[in-house]
């Protein structure tokens, strides 16, 4: 079976991704042998002020509640981002520290106001969630709505200050520091938002996150257009843009067709320092994580990619 096939089998599979979600937590709870010396040959990375254990971390929205959490760091992923949480949608139990893994995978949490009536009461919400969860994450990603909307300048710089504000206030209130990311939607071939990611590193944020999303709806053919290596070399460009309009003031992260180890290193080519992954552990499993990050598998560097 090829993995098209496999692909189209999945994405028929009403329960696709919460099967998937099990199978991981289920591999991640007993680890195999040989993932264990996979581990060894990790390269920690310091980024934000934290040491990823590696450049690969499990997207937003595969643990919603953080059932996996920090034991992604069995299935070989140096981060996972947790959420979205709302208000309406926050665990009824803490996270814990969680048992000892193979790698120190760092936890991140995504925070999200459900239907927000204007932009002004979108960042006092945002800032009770980043209160809420501050303690608890490792780094914080935020996506508020009113950020890719066509308001006014003045409305989008006094909100944005608010942020960056309340996130220093708390830094000085908890002696925590604890890195704030910015999440920008892509559309593949839409217009991108290359002005805002200037600004925002401008702004001084720790971290953007580029996500390329097609939208809610898992279309075959949507998937299909990330085996294309054309397309994927488009996407890539599209990083190395990015990466020249925020230089070296913030981190920069990308999620979104990631499915194969050279898919990844691609990423990494055009400017990514933290890659994320969701669809990968769907429809190819939850090993996926070991086999993107294996040297011995790795690819040589034929130069730029496109």
């Amino acid at each position: 079976m090829t993995s098209a096939d496999v692909m189209d089998s999945l994405l028929k599979t009403t329960n696709a991704r919460e099967a998937a979600f099990l199978h991981a937590l289920s591999q991640a709870r007993l680890p195999r042998a040989d993932w264990k010396d996979l581990a060894k040959a990790a390269t920690p990375i310091t980024l934000m002020g934290l040491s990823f254990p590696n450049r690969l971390g499990i997207a937003a929205g595969f643990d919603r509640l953080g059932r996996l959490g920090r034991l992604a760091g069995n299935l070989g992923f140096g981060a996972i981002e947790l959420g979205s949480w709302t208000q309406e949608t926050w665990p009824d139990k803490p996270i814990s520290a969680g048992p000892q893994t193979l790698l120190n995978t760092q936890l991140g949490i995504r925070l999200a106001v459900a239907a927000p009536v204007s932009p002004e009461l979108e960042t006092r919400e945002l800032a009770r969630l980043m209160e809420k969860a501050w303690q608890t994450a490792d780094y914080l990603c935020l996506s508020p709505e009113w950020l890719q909307m066509p308001v006014s300048h003045v409305q989008h710089h006094t909100n944005m200050r608010t942020l960056l504000e309340f996130q220093q206030t708390l830094v000085q209130k908890t002696r925590k520091k604890c890195p704030v990311v910015y999440k920008l939607k892509v559309v593949p071939g839409g217009e991108e938002p290359f002005a805002l990611a200037h600004y925002l590193a401008c702004q001084g944020v720790d971290g953007i996150l580029i996500s390329f999303d097609f939208g809610k709806g898992a279309i075959r053919e949507r998937y299909r257009s990330w085996l294309d290596p054309e397309f994927q070399a488009t996407v890539c460009r599209s990083l190395e843009t990015f990466r020249r309009h925020i230089k070296d003031a913030s981190v920069l992260i990308t999620n979104g067709g990631i499915l194969s180890q050279q898919d990844f290193l691609n990423r990494v080519q055009a400017g990514a320092d933290l890659t994320q992954v969701h669809n990968a552990l769907v429809l190819k499993g939850a090993d996926i994580g070991w086999k993107i990050n294996d040297p011995a598998s790795a690819q040589p560097d034929h130069g730029s990619v496109g």
